[in-house]
């Protein structure tokens, strides 16, 4: 007999739901995922509550805390200089819908929607703390204390280049990963006096020194090592909060920076986070 569920945690993220169903200890015996389900349109609330009962049946009466890239703008956005236990009693309440509050910073502007969580979920960590994403987060933390933090749209940027005009991939090319080749292309922006632009992408397919099916790669070197290079220098202490590919290559560029590096599982810091802030609110009370 499974356990029962005792807090349903989900993420709002570029139309993305991702949800996880925890038992008393905090450990996950359940995930749910469905791509573009904010495209369906409605009210937070009514859009969770209809996916939930999608995943679990209509009878689950768990609580639920949703944090993230909320429909509507739900929720509050706290700002920093910000301790993260202050997400503790900022919740909203939206029907029986618990939404973390983000962060948000004034100088430059800059928010952060579901990250905060992640970063709760890390523990008493202080540091350089990189996130990536569609939308890379780099924060500085001090003792569970948010400090400051920009956001880079490496990942948008990519997906953009490759979509339209002259870094398209050929039709019929399958694009193929090769190491060698990303590290090659990081260490060409990590000279921020001599980096090259996406350009040298098409011109180097172009004259032969690029294989089509290694388009993507370099383009995605170049843009992560000058996401990389703006940010950090060498010899710096970087927590990496990732998973899968991402973790991958962040790491890789990390590592040809020269910065030390300790990773963590963004999945896994959102549970956790998620599981803490439901715990310390008194969700698991009720």
């Amino acid at each position: 007999m499974s356990a029962p569920v005792s807090l349903i945690g989900a993420s709002w993220r570029a139309g993305r739901f991702e949800a996880w169903s925890f038992d008393d200890e905090g450990e996950v015996i359940g995930t749910f995922a469905r791509d573009g389900a904010a495209d369906q349109g409605g009210v937070l609330q009514d859009m969770t509550r209809a996916l939930i009962t999608e995943w679990l049946g209509s009878s689950e009466k768990a609580p639920v805390i949703v944090c993230g890239e909320t429909p509507g703008g739900a929720g509050k956005l706290l700002q920093v200089p910000a301790l993260l236990s202050d997400l503790y009693d900022a919740l909203t309440d939206l029907d029986g819908i618990h939404v973390v509050p983000g962060l948000r910073q004034l100088s430059p502007p800059d928010i952060l929607q579901g990250q905060e969580v992640q970063l709760l979920g890390l523990g008493q960590l202080s540091g350089a703390i990189c996130l990536p994403g569609r939308h890379t987060k780099h924060v500085a933390l001090e003792q569970a204390r948010v400090l400051d933090f920009s956001t880079e749209m490496t990942g948008e940027i990519q997906e953009l280049l490759l979509s339209q005009g002259s870094l398209r991939v050929p039709a019929g090319i399958e694009p193929r990963f090769d190491a060698g080749i990303f590290r090659d292309w990081v260490e060409r922006s990590l000279d921020t006096d001599d980096a090259a632009s996406p350009f040298a992408v098409s011109a180097a397919r172009l004259i032969g020194v690029l294989r089509p099916e290694h388009q993507i790669t370099a383009l995605s070197g170049l843009l992560i090592g000058a996401d990389v290079a703006a940010h950090y220098d060498p010899g710096d202490d970087v927590i990496l909060v990732a998973d899968g590919e991402l973790a991958k290559a962040y790491g890789m560029a990390l590592d040809a920076l020269g910065a030390s590096v300790e990773e963590y599982s963004a999945e896994g810091a959102m549970q956790d986070g998620l599981f803490d802030i439901a715990e310390e609110a008194g969700l698991l009370d009720t």
